[in-house]
C-alpha cells in the first residue's frame, strides 16, 4: 500500500483522497492508479485484516526438509521418496488429530478444522522419463489451477492389484532360495549364503534412523564433520567389514561427546583402540554405561581430530562399517560414511519394524554371549566384537534370519497368494498402505471406499466394518460417481476411490476425473491423489496434496 497523499481541496467541503499502488485486491484504473476516500481506505484495511484473521483458521499442509526431499524435480525424480507409512501418517493424522499418528515429513496446520479426508488412487499412469513427467504436468492443469503442493514421490508400486503372472513372479520362498543359492556359489570359501551388500542400509533407512548425512542439515550441525574418504568405490561381497563401537560422556555443551572408540576386523582382532579427550568440560562421565572415569582420561591427549585422521587412514574406499545403532557412533565421531550395516535394524525380535532390540539381548539370544554385565560400564571392544559376530552369523543364514518382521511379511505373502491373485512383488507395499484402512476402522469416524470390480479381490474381507464400508463397482465412471456421492455426506470423514486407467496416454480423461472429484469435496477437506507408475522402473507413485479452501464471498459482501 502506497503512502497517503491528500490532494489540495478545491472547496471547503471537498473530500480528501488517497493515491495507492496496484494490489491484487482492487483493479487499477486505466492510468495505473486509483483514488480512495479515507473512508474507503479504512474499509479496505479492515477487510484485509479480517481476511488475514480468517485465513489463519484454514487447514493447510506444509512440508519440512524431509518432505521437500521427496518432491519431484524437473526430470520426474526425487532425492528421497516417502515410504507408504509416511503417507499413512499424514492421512491418519488428518482423521485422528494429535496423538498416536504424527507425520515426520510435514505438518498439517489447523487439523481440528478439517471436515473430510479424501484419497483418490489411479492405477495405470506411467511417468518413467523426463518427457513423461512433462506430459503429465501439461495434461493435468487442474492441479496448478487449484494450487496443489508440488508432486511428491512415494514408494508405491505401479499396480497394486495386478493379476498373478506365473512367468514373471515367483513366491518369496523361491525367490529367497534362488538368490541364496547364487550367492552361496559366489561365497563357497567363506560359506556366506546371504550377500553382505543386501544387509547395507539404504539412503531412506539412514534418514529414517537419523544417520548423519551431508544433506540433513536441519538435524545435525555440519561443524567438524568429515567424510571417511575423498572418494568411494562400489561396495561388493568382498569389501572389508569393520565393527565399531564408541563410548561417550556428557559435557558442558549439553550433549554427549566421544571419549573412547574401538574397531575390530572380521577376524575379531582389535585394529584400533583409543581414549579421547573431549573438547568441552565433562559434567557427567556416565560411568555405568561408558565405563569411563576421570582417572582413565587424566593423561589422555588424543582429540577427536586425531581419531578422525586415524580412521580415515584405516578405512578403504569400499569399507563397510558395522555397529549397533551406528548412527550414534558416527555422530560422536563426526564422520560421514555411505556403507553401513546396523545390527539393531537387521535383527528384529518382536515383528514391529519400528522397534529395536538391545545389543545385550541380541548377543544372548543369537550368540549365547553375556555382555554388558555388572556396573562397570560397557566394553567397546566386547560390543564391537558382538556386532561383528551377529552380522557374520546372519551372512551364513539368510536375509530373514533373526528378523521377525521379514518372516511375518513372508508368511503373509504366502498366505495371501494362496487366496487371491496379487503379484507377490507388490504385496508388502500394498499391505503397508492398506494398513491405514484398519487404522481408520478403529476410529469412530465413518468412511467409504469405492473400487473397480476387478480390484475387489485385494480388498475382499479386509477390515470392512460397520463404520468403514468397502464397495465394488463395474466401471471407473460408477466408482467416481459413487465416491462423489459419499463425499457429499459430510458424516463420512474418510472417502477413498481406487480406479484403473486402461490407456496411459489418456490423461485428459484423468484430468476430468480429478476435476469432478475435487468439485464434490466439501470445504476444509484434505485431498490426496495418487498416480502409480513413477520412477525409472515404474515402481513408485506420484502424490499430489491439497486442502480445499472455501471462497471468501461472504467476507466481500460484508464489506
Amino acid at each position: 500500500m502506497g503512502k497517503r497523499k491528500l490532494m489540495s481541496p478545491l472547496s471547503s467541503n471537498a473530500q480528501p483522497v488517497i493515491k495507492y499502488k496496484r494490489t491484487c485486491e482492487e483493479p487499477p484504473s486505466s492510468n495505473g492508479a486509483k483514488t480512495l476516500t479515507e473512508q474507503e481506505y479504512l474499509k479496505l484495511k479492515l477487510y484485509l485484516k479480517e481476511k488475514k484473521k480468517i485465513l489463519r483458521t484454514f487447514p493447510r499442509i506444509l512440508l519440512n526438509v524431509r518432505g521437500q526431499l521427496s518432491q519431484l524435480n524437473d526430470s520426474g525424480f526425487s532425492e528421497c521418496p516417502l515410504l507408504p507409512s509416511d503417507l499413512n501418517e499424514l492421512i491418519l493424522y488428518s482423521v485422528y488429530g494429535p496423538g498416536k499418528y504424527v507425520p515426520k515429513w510435514s505438518s498439517l496446520e489447523m487439523q481440528c478444522n478439517l471436515n473430510q479426508t479424501c484419497v483418490l488412487i489411479i492405477d495405470g499412469c506411467e511417468i518413467k522419463t523426463k518427457e513423461d513427467f512433462s506430459h503429465f504436468k501439461s495434461s493435468l492443469p487442474m492441479f496448478s489451477k487449484y494450487k496443489f503442493l508440488p508432486p511428491i514421490e512415494v514408494e508405491l508400486p505401479p499396480s497394486w492389484c495386478a493379476d498373478y503372472d506365473t512367468d514373471t513372479a515367483t513366491s518369496i520362498t523361491d525367490d529367497v532360495v534362488s538368490k541364496s543359492t547364487s550367492t552361496q556359489k559366489e561365497n563357497v570359501e567363506n560359506k556366506e549364503i546371504c550377500s553382505r551388500t543386501r544387509l547395507l542400509m539404504s539412503l531412506n533407512q539412514m534418514m529414517i534412523h537419523n544417520y548423519p548425512l551431508p544433506t540433513n542439515k536441519r538435524q545435525f550441525t555440519m561443524d567438524g564433520f568429515r567424510f571417511t574418504k575423498s572418494h568411494y568405490l562400489p561396495v561388493t561381497d568382498n569389501s572389508p567389514m569393520y565393527a565399531i563401537d564408541c563410548e561417550m560422556c556428557y559435557t558442558s555443551i549439553g550433549r554427549n561427546e566421544l571419549t573412547r572408540v574401538s574397531i575390530v576386523n572380521e577376524q575379531l582382532e582389535v585394529i584400533y583402540e583409543s581414549l579421547v579427550k573431549p573438547t568441552n568440560k565433562i559434567t557427567n562421565y556416565l560411568t555405568i554405561y561408558s565405563g569411563i572415569t576421570a582417572s582413565k582420561l587424566k593423561n589422555v591427549k588424543t582429540t577427536l581430530t586425531d581419531v578422525q585422521e586415524d580412521i580415515i587412514k584405516i578405512l578403504s574406499p569400499d569399507s563397510i562399517l558395522i555397529g549397533q545403532s551406528l548412527n550414534c557412533d558416527l555422530e560422536a565421531l563426526k564422520l560421514f560414511h555411505p556403507y553401513v550395516i546396523d545390527t539393531s535394524v537387521i535383527f528384529n525380535l518382536n515383528g514391529n519394524k519400528g522397534s529395536k532390540s538391545k545389543l545385550k539381548l541380541l548377543a544372548k539370544n543369537f550368540l549365547d554371549m553375556n555382555i554388558q554385565c555388572g556396573n562397570l560400564g560397557h566394553d567397546s571392544i566386547e560390543d564391537s566384537r558382538a556386532t561383528m559376530l551377529l552380522v557374520q552369523l546372519k551372512l551364513c543364514k539368510s536375509l530373514t534370519y533373526g528378523d521377525a518382521y521379514l518372516i511375518g511379511q513372508k508368511r503373509l505373502a504366502e498366505f495371501v497368494n494362496k487366496k487371491i491373485k496379487i503379484n507377490v512383488k507388490h504385496i508388502e507395499t500394498f499391505k503397508k498402505f492398506l494398513g491405514l484402512l484398519q487404522s481408520v476402522s478403529e476410529s469412530s469416524a465413518k468412511g467409504k471406499v469405492h473400487l473397480k470390480k476387478n480390484l475387489m479381490a485385494a480388498y475382499d474381507n479386509i477390515w470392512s466394518t460397520s463404520k468403514l464400508n468397502i464397495e465394488e463397482h463395474s466401471t471407473n465412471k460408477v466408482v467416481l460417481e459413487s465416491v462423489c456421492k459419499s463425499m457429499e455426506d459430510t458424516t463420512n470423514r474418510f472417502c477413498m476411490a481406487h480406479m484403473q486407467l486402461k490407456n496411459k496416454n489418456n490423461l485428459d480423461l484423468v484430468n476430468r476425473w480429478c476435476e469432478k472429484y475435487w468439485a464434490a469435496m466439501s470445504s476444509f477437506a484434505l485431498c490426496a491423489v495418487l498416480f502409480t507408475g513413477c520412477g525409472a522402473e515404474g515402481k513408485n507413485s506420484v502424490c499430489l496434496l491439497n486442502v480445499k479452501q472455501p471462497p471468501l464471498n461472504h467476507l466481500q459482501d460484508k464489506f
